[in-house]
């Protein structure tokens, strides 16, 4: 019997994540994005996630961008599963093969610093300016805070404007879920894990 699973993340946590550590905590993949497009504006993730929505993937990194669902647009699964929580995936594997199996592995990668509770950045000392949300927060700022481990949480780089821009950028990977649903290959409460910003149920 052969069953196909897909592990898929929740897009909006995955563009925040991606932008901090491919955009903020290293700078090869900016830099490449100037060289193809010098006009782009990339030094805030609202600047970073307008870019995507005005222009698409032509001056972004597409292997870390790109709708989840591209690279399997033919394909058919039986279940699916959230990528941050592999613990149902280990259940289903030892349901299946009738074991009782660790997981032998954990998603791991280039994730960025650990993200926290929302900070903004507070002003310079005696400047009585406003802290900044964490989605206009420049580079140096965004760096600042991962290196400090005080890191905006991934809901807290979004505002509505911004939720419905990613909305627009990965129609595809939220109407595959949508659909995925309706069929059974995934329940109600991994669908809102999946497809919402700061689901309650999120843990």
């Amino acid at each position: 019997m052969r069953i196909q699973v897909l592990v898929f993340r929740n897009p909006f946590r995955r563009l925040a994540s991606a932008y901090l550590n491919k955009y903020i905590e290293h700078s090869r993949y900016r830099e490449d994005s100037l060289r193809r497009c010098p006009g782009a504006r990339l030094d805030s993730f609202e600047e970073f996630v307008a870019e995507l929505d005005r222009h698409g993937f032509r001056c972004i990194d597409t292997v870390h961008f790109k709708p989840q669902i591209a690279r399997y647009r033919w394909r058919s699964f039986d279940r699916i599963f959230n990528a941050e929580d592999l613990e149902s995936l280990r259940l289903f594997v030892n349901a299946l093969c009738g074991t009782a199996e660790a997981m032998p592995f954990q998603v791991r990668g280039n994730r960025p610093a650990r993200l926290r509770d929302g900070v903004a950045v507070p002003p310079p000392p005696g400047s009585g300016a406003a802290a900044a949300p964490a989605w206009q927060l420049r580079r140096d700022e965004l760096d600042a805070l991962l290196k400090s481990q005080r890191s905006p949480s991934y809901a807290s780089l979004y505002n509505g404007d911004l939720e419905a821009q990613a909305r627009r950028i990965y129609r595809a990977d939220f109407a595959f879920l949508d659909r995925s649903l309706e069929r059974g290959l995934l329940d109600a409460a991994v669908h809102g894990r999946l497809t919402q910003l700061a689901p309650a149920a999120a843990g």
